[in-house]
């Protein structure tokens, strides 16, 4: 017990602050003392009397279950206020969805679009680390002004997570090809494929090429080369000198050009067998499939291809 005139200064205390509109995140690591937690949310302008907040969250025994995560303050907020949201341990988070196929680039406009993180440093840490393609595509949940590293640890577990379920490492070896190598085919695969039923035949096409020597010649390649993602594409394109370009180089380009889904993964190291050596868009948005060069030759495209 305190005396009762402390408590009721301690009480005046907690409420004897206006806010100000100004509404900052703070992030709360795991291991924060309650005295370093004060510091913190006064340097954001959160806490103007940091002795009142530590003797409150004292009196409370809050040192001893402090809530982690990130928070939404008002600047100058009442103590009152502020020990409640604490006490409530409600962590903001904010919905993200990664579609199948998004390149690094697209998913950090996402993420800096929904206040997560911005694209700059999301895109400087991916190519750094040469992290595109290992971005698994799907919904996640991450709190705001999060950092790159974090979020892209998040990208990969559930990547590596999925990879194990299918099997990916020995299944690829089983192809005759590394697990990096498959991931290539499947960004690939990704990128190509009008549908998932798609996929595999279009994987088993890749393989029949790579087998006998054929080049790829894979448009989406082009684009990932020129960072040309919508017109149409030219017969000068393809003759674009890059490593990415496989209507000039044999074999996969050297990483992967986009963030490939389950489906995508599991054709490039499950590919149907078949003769099939070609395939070509159509006015559908499907694509044809042709054994000779002379049958390919005359489906022409009735639409060009955007993805």
């Amino acid at each position: 017990m305190i005396p009762r005139i402390a408590a009721l200064f301690l009480l005046a205390a907690l409420w004897l602050v206006v806010p100000t509109e100004k509404s900052v995140f703070v992030r709360l690591p795991q291991g924060l003392s309650a005295r370093e937690l004060s510091e913190k949310l006064s340097q954001e302008g959160v806490l103007l009397r940091k002795g009142i907040f530590l003797a409150a969250v004292n009196i409370l025994k809050m040192d001893r279950n402090l809530k982690y995560g990130t928070y939404m303050f008002y600047t100058g907020a009442p103590l009152f206020n502020v020990i409640t949201e604490l006490r409530k341990g409600i962590s903001i988070l904010i919905k993200v969805t990664v579609p199948e196929g998004f390149r690094a680039d697209q998913i950090a406009a996402r993420l800096e679009a929904e206040g997560i993180t911005t694209a700059s440093e999301f895109s400087e840490y991916v190519s750094k680390n040469k992290l595109e393609g290992y971005l698994f595509p799907e919904t996640y949940y991450f709190p705001p002004s999060d950092s790159p590293n974090r979020i892209c640890e998040v990208f990969k577990a559930q990547f590596d997570k999925t990879t194990t379920e299918l099997n990916l490492s020995s299944l690829a070896g089983a192809a005759h090809l590394t697990p990096h190598k498959a991931l290539i085919l499947a960004s690939i695969i990704e990128k190509e494929a009008a549908t998932d039923e798609e996929k595999k035949l279009i994987s088993g096409i890749f393989h029949n090429r790579m087998k006998k020597y054929m080049r790829l010649e894979s448009c989406s390649t082009v684009r990932y080369a020129l960072k040309k993602w919508k017109k149409p594409l030219s017969i000068e394109d393809t003759l674009f000198e890059s490593p990415f370009n496989t209507y000039r180089h044999r074999g996969l380009p050297p990483e992967p050009i986009c963030n490939p889904g389950k489906e995508a993964l599991a054709a490039a190291v499950e590919p149907v067998e078949t003769d099939l050596l070609f395939f070509v868009l159509d006015a559908d948005g499907k694509h044809n499939f042709s054994q000779y060069f002379e049958q390919h030759k005359n489906k022409k495209f009735r639409k060009k291809r955007t993805k």
